[in-house]
């Protein structure tokens, strides 16, 4: 076999490949003793089948199989003799035209993209901020207030009426010389929803304040929809006689609003809320210093890239946004309309691919590095946890992942997880000043 590489990127190669006679019509006559031993045909025995009668009713599509056999397996030794770590897709040249052919050679152009090379300098110390871990009491205070919030009450009220209260009143409506025009009885108003054709500063003077069993009036202007259509337009006024005041009010913070959460004490919900704050301070944190050492690394290492795969990124982003387009429901789009969304998005795809394709990189690089693997007891460990959450058994877990082909992605996440654990770990936290 004969093979000239060729550099046509900083991380692209020219396979030129030449396959001898000698080896094609080896490669061939395998084919075909498999061929004969699987073929069955009336009136001759099990692998007695001749060949001719084989290639006869079965060359064109036994040639096409050796084909792509021989281009698999020299293309592979190619790589593998000349140090080649293919990424990405491989093209082949005119692949459609290629034929096998006895006794004649098989040449053929393959175009592939290969590994970056990163000249990684040290990943220890990466400058980070630091974080809080410890729930303050000002955190689970305002927590307590966002549970009171949640479990706020409507119920009435004594005193003079506050913004965003509701009211309970009979309304009378007036025409401009005073004569009354329609009533209306126990109407539901809001403070901050202004009668229709009031206008909201008047509205607001005159109801904030009123108490139960008092009035107030309000200059308006008739709407176009109102009831009476003979004061359309014009301008009166509405006494608005409150009979009610309702109050959205917090519940109390204290211990029966604990009890209402499976706590015996106050004091024991602010215990479970003071836990749980520092362990989401700690995580966020955590995830934070993880993010700003990966920035580091992009910022550092502007790394060449595989054109191959950054266009599979792409590709793949387009398609989950157009995926998500269709599904939203927006029956109005026309499909000129989706090709176009998903043209205005190809630069942030493009964008996004690249950082995604050097992150896999670099990440690549620190495990070689520093010998960080992923080990089956990670995966297993991994596989029971996911198994745990979705009511599942690691087996049954295991079979959608192989039969989805996405084992090799889940590997890649835990292996992105010790990295990022690695990267933390030895970074050089620091506060907000620096010090």
């Amino acid at each position: 076999m004969e093979v000239q590489v060729a550099e046509t990127g900083p991380c692209s190669r020219s396979l030129t490949i030449k396959v001898p006679p000698p080896l094609v019509d080896e490669h061939l006559d395998e084919v075909y003793k498999s061929a004969q031993k699987q073929v069955q045909i009336k009136g001759f025995r099990p692998g007695k089948v001749p060949r001719a009668i084989i290639e006869k009713r079965f060359g064109e599509s036994i040639l096409a199989e050796a084909k792509e056999q021989l281009l698999n397996r020299y293309l592979g030794e190619a790589c593998r003799t000349n140090e080649i770590q293919p990424v990405g897709n491989v093209e082949i040249d005119e692949f459609e035209q290629l034929t096998v052919k006895r006794g004649t050679e098989l040449e053929f152009v393959a175009r592939l993209d290969v590994r970056p090379t990163i000249e990684l300098g040290d990943v220890t110390g990466i400058e980070v901020e630091a974080f809080e871990t410890e729930a303050t009491d000002e955190d689970i205070e305002n927590a307590l207030k966002q549970i009171a919030h949640e479990k706020r009450k409507m119920q009435p009220a004594d005193d003079a009426a506050i913004d965003g209260d509701f009211l309970k009143a009979n309304l009378k409506f007036f025409d401009e010389k005073g004569g009354t025009v329609r009533e209306r009885e126990g109407a539901q108003l809001q403070t901050r929803r202004p009668i229709n054709g009031c206008e909201e500063e008047a509205y607001t003077k005159a109801v904030l304040g009123l108490k139960a069993g008092g009035t107030g009036e309000i200059a308006i202007t008739y709407p176009d929809n109102f009831e009476v259509e003979a004061v359309r337009g014009q301008t009166g006024k509405v006494e608005v006689a409150v009979q009610e005041i309702n109050r959205v009010t917090p519940a109390p913070i204290d211990d029966e609003l604990a009890k209402g959460l499976d706590f015996e004490t106050l004091d024991a919900l602010k215990q479970d809320l003071g836990e749980r704050i520092a362990a989401e301070k700690t995580r966020a944190g955590k995830q934070r210093q993880e993010e700003q050492c990966i920035e580091h690394l992009l910022e550092k290492h502007p790394v060449e890239l595989p054109p191959s795969m950054v266009e599979q990124q792409k590709q793949a982003a387009l398609g989950s946004l157009e995926q998500r387009i269709r599904e939203s429901g927006d029956a109005g789009l026309t499909e000129e309309q989706i090709k176009a969304q998903l043209e205005n998005a190809g630069g942030d795809a493009s964008q996004e691919a690249e950082k995604r394709v050097r992150m896999f990189f670099l990440i690549d690089a620190v495990a070689r590095k520093q010998e960080l693997s992923v080990t089956q007891e990670d995966a297993m460990a991994e596989i029971q946890l996911i198994a745990d959450a979705n009511n599942a058994t690691p087996a049954q877990v295991r079979e959608h992942l192989e039969e989805n082909n996405r084992l090799g992605e889940l590997e890649l996440a835990l292996l992105e997880r010790k990295v990022r654990d690695f990267l933390r770990a030895n970074a050089n936290a620091v506060d907000k000043k620096g010090s």
